[in-house]
């Protein structure tokens, strides 16, 4: 990543001021052409709001990464006419997410960076505070990640990622004992900013993956993470089918970048049998079970009608076993379904087997066009 932001020449620079580097903790927070994003300057606002209220625990850094529409020229007018509190740096010319924190976070000095999305909200960053302490005192620690909440939506696509993080998160127990996970969500985490600096300097840069790959790579030079789970990301998740299934093509496609490029660290952790081996393990079994379903499908339907009627209803029951089985782990991650969990559940193996069943063809199918 470093070569290529060096050949393509990728600088940072500030408008108006940097930050005074007078706190410890820095919210970056990277946008690229958010012109046509009709609540561009309520977003602004929200970020002038954080950075008023939080001025005395961290600094709000917006970093614009080479935008090519005039998203950055709005930015700018609204400085001049409110002037807020949160900073704002350009890079030039547009460095893939990953190259622009990595910028970022060479021109400032905090010692801890929180990690969010342009759409995202944090609920009460203040609280990261107390936490620096903790991650000061263990040397192992690379920082913590948030509770991760969809927000503000309504229709059956959101409730069903509703039940989805709920289940997601109650996973974060399972790697809780040897302070692992798979993923430190990119839209909201804590790291220390050295530890982050060196995660980048081997990131790949790959923009579909690249919360999954830093975190793996944190873990393989030798780094834990610990689950925040008192402070709160409100993330606004697709809303539609259609858009549903190709986010997760490119969330997919960055398992497949990531697995590729740390594959010698994952086949580590399967034969050291760790929690995140296998995971990978599990993760390899289901992507090849749905692959190969409708050529089960199509061979039970040829054999036998009544088999296939049994073979969908194992795996459907097989579903709502493993959804209560999360359930019963942690049972405070479903405390905001409130009374719908059962409902929920009952729909939830439908839905999740069509967008995994999407969502990896259309990865798999992207991969091997881009080699």
């Amino acid at each position: 990543m470093i070569k290529d932001m060096e050949k393509k020449a990728t600088r940072l620079s500030w408008v108006l001021n940097a930050p005074r580097q007078q706190q410890r903790i820095a919210l970056l927070i990277p946008q690229y052409n958010e012109a046509s994003n009709c609540n561009l300057e309520r977003r602004l606002q929200y970020f002038a709001n954080v950075a008023e209220q939080y001025k005395d625990k961290l600094d709000v850094v917006i970093i614009d990464d080479g935008s090519t529409d005039n998203s950055l020229v709005k930015m700018i007018r609204f400085i001049n006419e409110h002037n807020p509190a949160f900073y704002l740096a350009t890079v030039k010319p547009n460095a893939n997410k990953v190259g622009a924190l990595y910028l970022a976070l060479k021109h400032i000095e905090h010692e801890f960076v929180i990690l969010s999305d342009f759409d995202t909200d944090i609920d009460d960053p203040g609280k990261v505070e107390g936490l620096v302490q903790a991650m000061q005192a263990d040397p192992s620690l690379m920082g913590c990640y948030f509770r991760m909440l969809p927000y503000e939506g309504s229709g059956s696509v959101f409730d069903f990622q509703r039940l989805e993080y709920s289940l997601l998160r109650s996973l974060y127990r399972f790697h809780e004992k040897d302070q692992t996970v798979m993923v430190m969500p990119g839209a909201g985490c804590c790291f220390k900013r050295d530890v982050l600096l060196s995660i980048y300097e081997e990131h790949s840069g790959f923009r579909s993956g690249e919360d999954r790959e830093a975190t793996q790579i944190g873990h393989r030079l030798g780094f834990k993470a610990i689950y925040a789970d008192h402070i709160l990301t409100l993330t606004r998740p697709p809303l539609s089918l259609r858009a549903l299934i190709k986010q997760r093509v490119r969330w997919n496609l960055g398992y497949i970048e990531t697995f590729v490029k740390e594959k010698s660290f994952y086949a580590d952790q399967i034969m050291k049998g760790t929690r995140i081996g296998f995971r990978s393990l599990v993760d390899l079994f289901v992507l090849l079970f749905i692959l190969g379903m409708p050529l089960m499908i199509a061979y039970f339907a040829v054999m036998n009608v009544t088999q296939l009627m049994w073979f969908f209803g194992g795996l459907y029951v097989f579903c709502l076993a493993w959804c209560l089985n999360l359930l019963l782990i942690a049972p405070g991650e479903t405390t905001e379904l409130k009374g719908r969990r059962l409902s929920l559940i009952l729909a939830y193996p439908v839905m999740k087997l069509t967008v995994d069943y999407f969502g990896w063809m259309g990865a798999i199918i992207k991969s091997l066009k881009k080699k």
